[in-house]
């Protein structure tokens, strides 16, 4: 099951946003809970008390505050779920794209592009639950793998890295495990012999190198600047749009 939030303080939006998310999982056959918030405020007063949501929907001008600055606190509070803009106002793109959101849907709402949208949305969802699962000193580890930033190659072993460091190491090749989460559902993109990046957590890049969401930054090699930057340009075109 997946949970959505729907922000907007106009009574008509929230609504028709909440029926045609329930008409989708009907369709689909997918299985949703909504919760419906007139205002920012009561948004984040419920996640303050530890409702999790996988998706929220939120508009960026409303009477109880912008949904810019209800985004960074809901950022504040939760780094994974998906936001989806809901507004009539595009000036606002780029304070969007700081606040790592999925994408802005512009009002009116066109029924098809949101649907195409939601099913998207609902396949991230799917892919930030799959695992990385390996054996070291007879004990298996199950690790989220949205949580594991990149995989670096040192000598015989290989090193998982999340935001706060070092959350595991086995004994294996990076070649091995590039193969591995080949057929994942989140995109690693090879960089360098000793470094394997997840994708999500690329916050820039240049010819040389690449800086994750944490800061740290990491080389590109020379030989594999071009296979890179063809894959991250791949991906990213198949992931920006606006409706």
């Amino acid at each position: 099951m997946i949970k959505v939030a729907i922000c907007d303080d106009e009574n008509m939006i929230a609504s028709q946003i909440d029926n045609m998310i329930l008409t989708i999982c009907q369709k689909e056959n997918i299985s949703v809970d909504t919760d419906v918030f007139y205002g920012g405020s009561s948004l984040e007063k419920e996640m303050l008390s530890g409702t999790k949501y996988d998706l929220i929907y939120l508009d960026i001008q409303m009477k109880d505050g912008d949904g810019i600055t209800i985004a960074k606190n809901i950022r504040k509070m939760d780094e994974n779920v998906l936001l989806i803009y809901v507004s009539g106002y595009d000036r606002y793109l780029m304070d969007l794209f700081r606040l790592d959101v999925f994408t802005f849907i512009k009002k009116p709402i066109d029924t098809e592009l949101f649907a195409n949208t939601f099913l998207d949305a609902h396949r991230k969802i799917g892919n930030n639950r799959f695992y990385f699962v390996y054996r070291y000193k007879n004990i298996e580890y199950k690790i989220p793998c949205i949580d594991i930033l990149y995989f670096e190659s040192k000598g015989r072993k290989v090193i998982l890295y999340g935001k706060s460091g070092s959350i595991g190491l086995f004994n294996g090749k990076l070649s091995d495990v590039e193969i591995q989460v080949t057929n994942g559902k989140i995109p690693y993109l090879r960089i360098h012999q000793s470094f394997l990046v997840n994708y999500h957590h690329i916050k820039s890049r240049s010819r040389t190198e690449v800086t994750l969401t944490t800061g740290t930054k990491l080389p590109i090699s020379e030989d594999r600047q071009k296979t890179f930057g063809e894959q991250y340009n791949k991906i990213i075109g198949d992931e920006v749009h606006f409706l």
